[in-house]
């Protein structure tokens, strides 16, 4: 694992040399593009620098977590802003693309005090390394602990730790049905994040009698998951892990219940999946029965969740939220409102090291925040907050005890 991060590491210099002279992505919501991740715009304005992949093939979650991040700093400006000063979102579209993420970041880190995003581990790993080497706390997909030691203490991570989640609730998944002794997991070979939650269930399965029997790689925008399907059922075993995103779990899944596969229990899918973009796609005949865990409940009762719910759908045609980057960007800016609160951070150039010193060491073990689904905190740059396991009726997910 770790020979895989220096070798990323190091493509990622090379990266940054060549991307010194390109422009950046454009800005939205209204906030314009100052280069700084976080600076006064005008008096009495806050600009906060986002990266999301808001285009390219994982847009179904990139566009939701930008809006998320929109719509907290409309919340946040209308309690009177932090600290009296009004916050202008600078939003940069990475498009998945860990080049895009090496330069949005080049552009907005040298005056910045905190950055969220990128929100893809491929683009969180790449990016990071700007934001480390200019000591600036970046809140992103750093849900897996090598990346966090790497890039310590400014690496924080917007959402609880992947392979953990993935752990419980593939133990979870085998505990409910016990006939289950043997999987295989379907993984992305180039995102490290997959990797490491495949390499962590077959090390950790065993603990309660189950065996990996075999990695499948999935690519991200694979067209014919057909050959994938077809080692999986291949390997003769009790049931099928789903670690891979929505858009290629709905190919894998709807092809292995064409090929035989007739229990749904027998399938069980990541956290990444949650997303129309898979239980639309998947037929309702195969989706039923199957588990699922995610790191939000879309049917959680509050109040601030119950509103945004009506503001998303009031946005998107309709449309529930239902992927975790959006109570995670949301909490993010709230957690940064709650900081600077805190530290009295004005965003004086004069300030500028102080106030990123301070900052790096409240994310890094922060206090107990209440956030849009419950409380959460950080310890150690990790994001500690409940997960949630459901099981399909039809196409509709049902919270599993």
């Amino acid at each position: 694992m770790k020979s895989r991060f220096k070798r990323i590491l190091a493509a990622t210099f090379s990266m940054i040399m060549v991307l010194g002279s390109l422009s950046g992505c454009g800005s939205s919501g209204g906030a314009e593009t100052t280069g700084s991740g976080e600076s006064s715009t005008a008096q009495g304005e806050l600009t906060i620098s986002v990266l999301s992949a808001i285009t390219g093939p994982i847009a179904f979650v990139g566009k939701p977590a930008a809006w998320a991040a929109e719509y907290a700093a409309g919340i946040i400006n209308e309690a009177g802003g932090i600290n009296g000063k009004t916050i202008k979102i600078d939003m940069h579209d990475t498009k998945f693309d860990t080049a895009e993420a090496v330069s949005a970041m080049s552009q907005v880190v040298d005056d910045a005090l905190v950055v969220v995003g990128p929100m893809d581990a491929p683009g969180g790993e790449a990016a990071g390394q700007v934001a480390f080497d200019a000591s600036v706390t970046n809140i992103a997909a750093f849900s897996f602990p090598d990346i966090r030691a790497q890039y310590s203490p400014f690496a924080i991570a917007y959402m609880t730790d992947s392979e953990e989640g993935d752990l419980l609730a593939a133990k979870h998944w085998v505990e409910l049905n016990p006939d289950i002794k043997s999987i295989v997991v379907f993984a992305n070979p180039t995102d490290p994040s997959q990797m490491a939650t495949a390499e962590m269930l077959e090390s950790g399965l065993p603990e309660v009698g189950v065996t990996v029997k075999k990695i499948i790689e999935v690519e991200t925008g694979v067209l014919d998951a057909g050959p994938a399907a077809v080692q999986a059922i291949n390997a003769d075993v009790d049931g099928y892990y789903i670690g891979i995103r929505a858009d290629e779990a709905a190919k894998v899944v709807s092809e292995l219940r064409t090929r035989g596969v007739d229990e749904g229990n027998r399938i069980c899918a990541t956290f990444a999946a949650f997303s129309p973009n898979y239980s639309d796609v998947v037929s309702e005949d195969a989706l039923n029965g199957t588990y699922i865990w995610n790191k939000l409940d879309p049917n959680y009762d509050g109040e601030e969740w119950n509103k945004l719910v009506e503001a998303y759908k009031a946005d998107n045609e309709g449309a529930s939220p239902t992927v975790n980057p959006v109570p995670d960007y949301y909490n993010a800016l709230m957690a940064i409102k709650q900081c600077f609160e805190e530290l009295n951070i004005t965003g004086d150039p004069a300030k500028l090291e102080t106030e990123k010193a301070a900052i790096a060491e409240w994310f890094y073990n922060s206090p107990v925040i209440e956030g849009i689904q419950g409380e959460f905190q950080w310890v150690e740059g990790k994001k500690v907050a409940p997960v949630y396991f459901f099981q399909f009726e039809g196409k509709q997910p049902v919270a599993v005890k």
